[in-house]
């Protein structure tokens, strides 16, 4: 495939930085746009895209954004569109002037909800008109969904910037998930242990799969094996990615 060839391009967007990367044939080309807080969203995404290779955003067929931001899940069941911004209400206080979004994941069973400011919706529809917006769990959840088979009880924890997501699996069932800000890798363990003890399972009898940033992954894993010693780590196939891009990519 031409470097110039249709391809698909997912923009990360966090609250450290914005993210692009192609998506064709062969390994996937990246361009990773520090934050300026002292500006505005707006002019982050501007400038993301101005300083990115033009081969990263031309003849580009199909535009993701997955947005990292706090979710909360609500069964299909018991979903309806109109009652998205109540229910996440429920569970977050979002920002003023905050656009309530959601992923329905009928594989799991779930509608997964979160919110980012109007404002970064409006910069990104604008810069790409026909631009999907995800949660960036959303693609972790239907990858291990589909991929990590067996039986066993299994926590799936993901570590990234200032957060870490759990989700807890019977099989390829999801019971339950949260996310918790975490600063350092002792807050991310003593939330992790909470959220199982919640659920009334004990970390010995789970395995424990943590993916996520390199560093942070590898300590977290390391601070969870004391605890749960069928611990291991989720390995990226592209290692420069942010683990929910490759997770899109590979699902």
């Amino acid at each position: 495939m031409s470097k110039n060839a249709s391809a698909t391009l997912y923009l990360r967007v966090s609250a450290d930085d914005v993210t692009l990367v192609r998506a064709a044939e062969g390994a996937p080309s990246l361009h990773r746009h520090r934050l300026n807080r002292r500006v505005s969203f707006t002019l982050n995404l501007r400038e993301a895209l101005a300083t990115a290779p033009a081969a990263l955003t031309q003849q580009v067929e199909r535009v993701e954004a997955l947005c990292a931001s706090p979710f909360s899940l609500v069964p299909l069941s018991e979903f309806a569109e109109a009652d998205a911004a109540a229910l996440y209400g429920a569970s977050f206080r979002p920002q003023p002037r905050s656009r309530v979004l959601f992923d329905t994941l009928p594989a799991l069973g779930y509608a997964l909800l979160y919110a980012l400011p109007e404002a970064n919706c409006r910069a990104l529809e604008e810069a790409f008109p026909h631009i999907a917006l995800r949660n960036a769990l959303t693609p972790v959840l239907l990858r291990a969904g589909a991929t990590l088979l067996g039986t066993q009880g299994f926590l799936q924890t993901y570590v990234h910037e200032d957060a870490t997501d759990v989700a807890l699996w019977a099989g390829r069932q999801l019971i339950a998930a949260n996310t918790f800000a975490t600063r350092h890798v002792e807050d991310a363990v003593f939330f992790i242990l909470g959220f199982v003890g919640a659920l009334g399972r004990k970390p010995e009898e789970l395995r424990f799969l943590v993916g996520g940033e390199g560093r942070k992954r590898e300590a977290l894993q390391t601070a969870l094996a004391r605890f749960a010693p069928d611990t291991v780590t989720l390995e990226s196939q592209h290692a420069a990615l942010p683990y929910d891009v490759d997770c899109a990519l590979n699902r």
